[in-house]
């Protein structure tokens, strides 16, 4: 019985990563770690600066993982359906997948923490027209 779900198509990193994204997305959006001493929570050199970085790196990482999770879901069951089997191919795209998707939440969080703050760790406040 083992043997057949861990072969099966539908146990894929695209399904089983996207799922523990969408999951810590969520929580980390329910629950926001108070401190960056929290156990848990989005941590860098950049949200560690002070703790209006940090609530802000949470709060793009969690939105951020919410989304790279749903479209790693999507594309696990998409390959799920394609591949009668557990191919060379089917892995590079799962597992591909969510190494780019994970690259992506680390980067865009940065850049978005780079964009919104300066490097003393004071927020920016938008140009006003």
């Amino acid at each position: 019985m083992w043997y057949r779900i861990l072969h099966s198509t539908f146990f894929n990193a695209g399904i089983i990563f996207g799922s523990l994204f969408v999951l810590m997305g969520f929580l980390i959006h329910r629950f926001p770690p108070k401190s960056t001493r929290s156990w848990y929570g989005y941590r860098s050199f950049l949200s560690t600066r002070n703790l209006d970085m940090w609530r802000a790196a949470n709060e793009y990482a969690a939105y951020t993982s919410l989304r790279i999770g749903a479209v790693l879901i999507l594309l696990g069951f998409a390959c799920a359906l394609l591949y009668d089997q557990q191919t060379d191919w089917f892995y590079y795209i799962t597992v591909g997948a969510v190494v780019c998707g994970t690259m992506y939440i680390v980067g865009n969080t940065e850049w978005q923490l780079t964009r919104h703050f300066d490097k003393d760790g004071k927020r920016i406040l938008p140009d006003v027209e």
